[in-house]
């Protein structure tokens, strides 16, 4: 099966109304392949189904499972029927939502290259039923808090998701109209990038076609948000517990902390990371972190206990909940965001996936001195010191820096290796500019520059080079072009010459740096992604034997550095 649109619309129906009829033919009159499902409605709306366009495409549970249920079978019939689909529409069968909107909302997923899910979000101003303004304002605000995103409309059906972000969606458990709220938790655990696009706001007859129960319904979505937090409270009750019965028998307060941090902190360990959070990766980063969380918070809890009851002369026991209650939030909040993340959390991006403007950050560089170059001097070292090790000075004559647009590297590697020329390709002309007018009068005839896109195959040259180098330049593409451009590193360089390469990697000391920067709008590198050493090493070593790998945590955005000889 196939067809000619890359768009797929999938509708999940549960005792519709004819307005079903005039939305199917809405779809395909604008060549939108058309997926109904049939969640259960019963024999008295066979007729509304038959009625329907032969066009489209109707599946059939047997009995009612749910608004979840029934888009997850319709998104796997898509993956296995449509070779040629790329992005899965899906909306509501009452009418809520105008033929234009979806076109509007796919024209803007369209040209989003790297969107993942875009959001139809409705304009909750004028009359809007009560238990639909209620519950996305309520569900709306815990949102935010819950996951640091604001989603302006959280209870949205008219979406449109890529087919990778389709598959990872299958594994959500829930079957009801929690489904559509997992799966905006999962994109952002996931750091997916999430469109929002403004849609007229529809309700037809005060929203009384609408299947969506306003007690139960939202309880089963409040239950998705507020799983999140019910560790904490379990947790916080386990830790008090064996606190009392430990400070009942004459234990010191230290003791007394230890025990209840043990126990209730290996709960809120397992707990958060297999129900919580559910993260299957980084065991050994995530225990390591969790038990220095756990000390801090102890130590600062056990100190504001002792003051307060020293103080008021009040005992420890009734003094405690009321200190633990801002450590638990405190400790929840450090977990969600710096310790229980997934691999693809960590590895996925930044949060804004747009590329890196150079031209203005090369600009910039050019007025400023910024603190980078107190930790490129860092680097400067480790790296000359690496490469001399494996790159005797008198047998290095030609160096090249991939993306050394106003390199701060040069003047080091001029020092140590005076006879070699030294050549800069770069694909920004601001950053060239500045290196030919930084380094003018220093080996002029020793040193280039040029503009160079080294991803196309016209870069290929002739000239090849006993190292090749670039600092922190491979995590700027996707896992693609990352591949390509490691490759490229060995395309210039001789028969046994050098490849050195730096690239950021997700230790908890990168992320915390990074996170306080992008809260404090101060990130500039938005499609910068920390990458894990299999990543990198699995695409070098078709090329090249590893001869070093060094950590540098000494410039806080902990960098890795790889030096291989190519055979």
């Amino acid at each position: 099966m196939g067809g000619g649109s890359n768009y797929i619309a999938l509708i999940p129906a549960y005792k519709p109304s004819l307005e079903l009829i005039d939305i199917t033919n809405s779809l395909l009159k604008n060549n939108i392949i058309v997926v109904v499902v049939n969640d259960g409605s019963g024999e008295s709306f066979d007729d509304v189904f038959l009625r329907l366009d032969k066009k489209v495409v109707v599946l059939k549970n047997a009995v009612n499972l749910g608004k979840g249920a029934a888009l997850k079978h319709g998104i796997n019939h898509i993956i296995n029927n449509y070779k040629n689909a790329e992005s899965i529409i899906t909306l509501d069968c009452d009418g809520q939502h105008k033929i234009q909107d979806v076109l509007n909302l796919k024209d803007k997923f369209s040209s989003h290259k790297n969107a993942d899910l875009a959001i139809g979000v409705r304009k909750f101003d004028g009359k809007v039923p009560f238990r639909s303004s209620i519950g996305n304002k309520a569900t709306r605000v815990i949102f935010k808090m819950m996951f640091g995103k604001k989603i302006l409309d959280t209870q949205s059906g008219l979406r449109i998701f890529s087919l990778d972000f389709a598959k990872l969606i299958l594994s959500i458990p829930y079957n009801g109209y929690e489904f559509e709220m997992q799966m905006l938790i999962l994109a952002c655990n996931k750091n997916k990038t999430i469109l929002q696009v403004p849609i007229e706001t529809i309700y037809i007859n005060n929203n009384a076609n609408s299947n969506f129960n306003p007690i139960f319904d939202s309880l089963s979505i409040y239950f998705v948000l507020f799983r999140h937090i019910g560790n904490s409270l379990v947790t916080a009750a386990i830790d008090y517990i064996v606190f009392v019965i430990a400070f009942s028998l004459g234990y010191s307060l230290l003791s007394c902390m230890i025990a209840g941090r043990v126990i209730a902190g290996s709960f809120n360990f397992f707990v958060g990371k297999m129900v919580v959070f559910k993260t299957k990766a980084n065991l050994k980063f995530e225990i390591t972190s969790y038990i220095a969380l756990t000390i801090i918070l102890m130590l600062i809890s056990m100190q504001g206990i002792k003051f307060i009851s020293q103080q008021s002369g009040i005992s420890e026991i009734i003094i405690k909940p009321i200190c633990e209650v801002m450590i638990f939030a405190i400790s929840f909040l450090i977990q969600r965001f710096f310790i229980f993340i997934s691999k693809d959390d960590i590895i996925g991006g930044g949060i804004d996936e747009k590329a890196t403007d150079w031209e203005s950050y090369y600009a910039a560089n050019a007025r400023k001195i910024h603190i980078s170059s107190i930790t490129r001097k860092i680097s400067q070292m480790i790296i000359l010191k690496l490469l001399k090790r494996f790159a005797q000075q008198n047998k290095i004559s030609m160096i090249c820096e991939f993306g050394g647009g106003d390199s701060c590297f040069y003047e080091g590697f001029r020092n140590v290796y005076d006879k070699a020329y030294y050549k800069v390709l770069d694909n920004s002309p601001n950053g060239v500019n500045l290196f030919n007018t930084k380094y003018k009068n220093i080996a002029p005839f020793m040193q280039e520059a040029q503009i160079c896109n080294l991803l196309l195959p016209n870069t290929e040259s002739n000239e090849k080079f006993d190292i090749v180098f670039s600092a922190g330049l491979i995590e700027h593409f996707d896992r693609h072009n990352t591949k390509a451009m490691i490759k490229r590193h060995f395309d210039f360089a001789k028969q046994n010459g050098i490849v050195l390469i730096t690239y950021p990697t997700p230790t908890l000391l990168y992320i915390i740096i990074r996170k306080s920067a992008e809260i404090l709008k101060v990130w500039s590198f938005y499609d910068e992604r920390p990458l894990m050493f299999e990543e990198v090493h699995d695409s070098a070593k078709e090329y090249g034997e590893l001869l070093a790998r060094k950590l540098n945590l000494a410039i806080g955005l902990t960098q890795e550095i790889l030096v291989y000889k190519k055979i």
